[in-house]
């Protein structure tokens, strides 16, 4: 009896280790995924897009793995999992390529682009020249502009502002001047007959110390460029916020600049196809 027992008992062991030997993996070659952080997972590939890849198991089913994580992939001999629940086709299906991820790369300023030269751009207007009599009594004038008495600067200010365009060249120095009262003086001349060649002097008026000069600085590049907007031309101190605003009429001089040295060649070329020379007057 205790034989028949014994018997009985391999027999069920045997059935035991049958039925864990068909429930554990078997080899089956596949695919290794690495990852960005080192980790290796070995599986089959069955679905990818540019945004996941789908890798199975072995029996223990699928998990999605986001391309932005994966490094690269290799069909290889690597023992791996059994994948008992995939077909054929799935097996044999072509692995599409892994889409390289390019990280988002930070933003620059563009430059700013110029428009080509043609024969629309319009030049500044030539200054009027002054006979040899006026130019003699506007230099008498403008002496008179950087005087201390408040009447002869009154006075000259009202004579030069009386000539126009012409005397522009004349005021440009005294727009540059130390004595701020003259400075003030020659920058009002100018605002009356707002013209390219003053914008340099505007410009450096944006940064001086005196609140007057600013302001009249602020309102002859304005009237030039015709680019309106708020400057803090009150501030008892020059701040960031004000370089930041002078920035954008700076950048429109070097662009009028640039566009009007490209109409001047253009204009020398076509004096040079036609046969005629740029001062011929034709």
């Amino acid at each position: 009896m205790s034989e028949k027992r014994d018997d009985d008992g391999h027999r069920s062991m045997i059935l035991l280790l049958l039925l864990l030997g068909s429930l554990l993996p078997t080899p089956l070659k596949g695919d290794t995924v690495l990852l960005v952080n080192g980790s290796r997972i070995d599986g089959l590939i069955l679905d990818q897009n540019t945004t996941r890849l789908v890798l199975q198991i072995g029996g223990l089913g699928t998990m999605q793995i986001p391309n932005s994580t994966v490094r690269s992939i290799e069909k290889n001999g690597r023992l791996g999992p059994s994948a008992s629940d995939s077909t054929d086709s799935d097996r044999q299906q072509p692995v599409p390529p892994v889409t390289p991820v390019v990280p988002p790369q930070k933003k620059t300023r563009s430059p700013l682009l110029l428009p080509r030269a043609d024969s629309g751009v319009k030049l500044p207007a030539e200054l009027p020249e002054l006979s040899g009599r006026k130019i003699q009594q506007v230099k008498e004038w403008v002496e008179e502009l950087q005087r201390q008495r408040a009447r002869n600067r009154s006075r000259a200010e009202q004579r030069l502002a009386t000539v126009g365009p012409a005397v522009i060249p004349f005021v440009i120095p005294v727009a540059r001047s130390s004595f701020d009262l003259a400075r003030i003086s020659a920058l009002r001349i100018l605002l009356k007959t707002p013209h390219f060649s003053s914008v340099d002097v505007a410009l450096e008026g944006l940064s001086a110390d005196n609140r007057w000069v600013r302001k009249l600085s602020w309102q002859l590049i304005v009237n030039i460029s015709g680019i309106s907007g708020e400057y803090s031309w009150d501030s008892q101190k020059r701040s960031a916020k004000r370089a930041q605003q002078s920035q954008r009429w700076h950048q429109w001089v070097q662009q009028q600049r640039r566009l009007y040295e490209q109409q001047r060649m253009w204009i020398l070329d076509q004096y040079k196809l036609r046969g005629e020379s740029a001062h011929s007057g034709r």
